[in-house]
Order: structure tokens, then sequence, then C-alpha cells
């Protein structure tokens, strides 16, 4: 029988590369985002992914992820894996005290509030066996300055993501994260066209001396889903060429 995965955000970047992975494995693969259009060209690029079930969908608005998730139940009755990877664009950049209350908390819905949502509606379809990894960051798992309500959002997702596996394991459902630190993705590039050294500056703070590719957090995505990582629960996973550590 086919299985069933679920990923959100697929269209570009880490997501997209988890799409991929997923789609090549054999799983019958849903994903979901905002723009259609960034999706088509992703298609049309990788023809694959025409098997892919697309639906649009903005995972910070109440009614649009409640639809999305009762079409799921309604043609697919359950899920066996599921990838919570959505992450708009960083609205509340800056000094705290400085942001806008609306920024701050567009990002706390973004960036914790819609994958804790997805991620009650995910267990409840699923039966035992059944993982989930929740991509979070580094700036999870420590203080980040001028971005400091997704830090909050990610502390909070990674929080959850330890609590609720230590309820899901009863049923024998495996929750777990991983957390990339700087990965070279299409929201870098549009970064490096304002900011041309961009890369080379932030590659020197990587102790590996370089950002990390999205087919390498996406291994990591992999492993914690499969079967090898069997006993491993509640785990967040580094995947940051020892940023972190600096």
């Amino acid at each position: 029988m086919t299985k069933l995965a679920f990923v959100s955000g697929g269209s570009k970047g880490i997501g997209l590369g988890c799409v991929m992975r997923l789609v090549e494995a054999g799983y019958k693969v849903i994903t979901c985002s905002r723009n259609k259009d960034v999706w088509q060209a992703a298609v049309t690029e990788y023809p694959a992914l025409k098997a892919v079930d697309y639906q649009q969908a903005n995972l910070a608005d109440q009614a649009s992820l409640e639809q999305l998730f009762r079409y799921i139940r309604e043609q697919y009755s359950q899920l066996d894996i599921a990838i919570n990877n959505a992450s708009p664009a960083l609205g509340s950049g800056g000094l705290y005290h400085q942001v806008d209350m609306f920024a701050l908390k567009e990002t706390l819905n973004n960036d914790f509030w819609g994958h804790a949502q997805c991620l009650q509606y995910q267990i409840k379809l699923m039966e035992t066996g059944g993982a989930i990894v929740n991509v979070s960051s580094i700036n999870g798992l420590r203080p980040t300055p001028n971005a400091a309500m997704y830090s909050a959002a990610k502390h909070a997702l990674e929080g959850l993501t330890q609590s609720v596996a230590l309820e899901a394991i009863r049923n024998n459902i495996r929750i777990n994260a991983v957390a990339p630190g700087v990965t070279w993705t299409p929201r870098w590039d549009e970064r490096q066209t304002h900011q041309p050294t961009i890369k080379l500056d932030v590659e020197e703070q990587v102790p590996a001396k370089r950002f990390a590719r999205v087919e390498e957090v996406v291994d990591a995505i992999e492993f914690l889903l499969s079967d090898k990582a069997s006993y491993i629960v509640g785990h967040t996973l580094v995947v940051d060429g020892g940023l972190s550590l600096a």
C-alpha cells in the first residue's frame, strides 16, 4: 500500500527538497504553500512533481488551515508521516521594542501557532507507527537578537516537540525536530541580490565555512522519519556546520 506524506511549505527550499525526496521514495505526497505560482514553477522544472497533491493554503489563517486538513481527512483518511516546514519571510526583524505589534503576532502565528495546529491534526490522522518531524532552527536553541519573536516561536516549537513526543509515543507515533543553521535556499538568493557579499560574510561565521545544502537538511529529516530512527523520540537533530557551538 502506498504511504501518505504531508509536507507544509513544499514549493521551495527545504520543503521542496523534502517533497522531491519523498516522491522518489514512492510516497503519495500532499503539500501546500501560499503562492501557487511558485509551486507551478517548481513543477515545470521538475515534472515528477505532477504526482503531488498540491493545495494552496495559508497555515496562519484559521479557516485556510481547517479547510486543508478537512480535505486531507476526506480524501485520504490518514497520514503515515508529516513534515512541518512552512516558514514565510520574517516580517518582525529589528530591535524588539521597536517592532510593530502586528508583525510580532504574525511571526508567532507563522512560525509556531500554525505548526502547533498542524501537529494536532496530523496526530489525529495517524495510526500506530507514524512519524512527524518539525523543522525548527538553531535560533530555537539560542538567543537571537534582532529576531526575538522568531527565536521565541522556535523555542516554543522545541518545547512542543518534546512534550507532545512523550504523549504520542504511547501510540507508537514518533515526533522529532531538525534544527538547521544557515542553509542556502532561494531566500538567501534574494538577499544576495541586495547584499552581494552576504554569502562569504556569513560563511566566515560558520566553523564548517559554508552554508548547508538543502539536501543535507533533507537527509536529516529523512533519517528521523525512517525506521533507522525507530528509537529516537523527542530529539532535535542540529544540522548547522558547528554554528551553534561557535
